[in-house]
């Protein structure tokens, strides 16, 4: 079990784990409003571990929405799930089917960040296992604060603009493991300013895939491009 939780693995976990708990018992409270029970949170946490899909849907089925149009606005927000298996396949291809697969499941915006920077760091012992260690640890943490969440009810009230607020943080924390690099710190204000201005005419997150593969076509041109002038 050490491969997998060790001393390395909790430290890069935390801030995900910190961050979760009033997103999580935020997304609880909205689902004991529509009707769910801690135990059907708990499944939908497992099986739908995707905050904004997670509170999309919430919304959508207290709005009354069928199956099938709930199933696919979450699709199109978790689109860039996608992007992120494809950059983290070339760190983890060696490993069986099926940690591949339960790997894909545990991908979301803040795994995908840490152990993508986990990974690049030159002098860094990370590994698939130790990867695989701090999804499950995000992913368990997110589902205990939505059932609390659940079980604390109407009794606790938690302003949307606070959740907001503790989600936008969150991810300049993330972010800011770059900031030693002015590239990284660049591409990432790019990505940043593409995304707020393609949501004038995208929606259901689209405006964030968009920017991010262009930020990412930006980053690797850069890339390149020092590559050949160092040759």
């Amino acid at each position: 079990m050490g491969e997998y939780f060790n001393k390395q693995v909790f430290k890069a976990v935390w801030p995900i784990c910190f961050g979760y708990i009033p997103l999580g018992v935020a997304c609880g409270i909205l689902g004991e409003k529509v009707g769910l029970d801690a135990f059907l949170m708990a499944m939908m946490s497992i099986f739908l571990f995707a905050g904004s899909g997670q509170f999309i849907a919430l919304a959508m089925i207290g709005a009354g929405t069928a199956i099938i149009p709930i199933v696919i606005t979450v699709g199109i927000v978790n689109l860039r799930h996608m992007l992120y298996g494809l950059i983290l396949n070339q760190y983890i291809s060696k490993e069986s089917l099926l940690y591949r697969m339960i790997y894909a499941q545990e991908i979301v915006d803040e795994t995908f960040a840490v152990n993508s920077i986990e990974f690049q760091k030159r002098d860094s012992e990370w590994n698939p296992k130790k990867a695989a260690g701090l999804n499950f640890l995000a992913h368990m943490s997110w589902m205990l604060a939505t059932v609390a969440g659940v079980l604390l009810g109407s009794a606790v009230y938690i302003d949307t603009g606070l959740v907001s607020y503790a989600l936008i943080a969150m991810f300049i924390g993330l972010w800011s493991f770059h900031f030693k690099s002015a590239k990284l710190i660049g591409i990432g204000v790019l990505g940043g300013g593409l995304a707020l201005l393609l949501s004038l005419w995208l929606d259901n997150m689209l405006n964030v895939v968009v920017a991010t593969v262009v930020a990412a076509i930006v980053g690797a041109a850069i890339d390149n491009g020092e590559g050949v002038e160092k040759k």
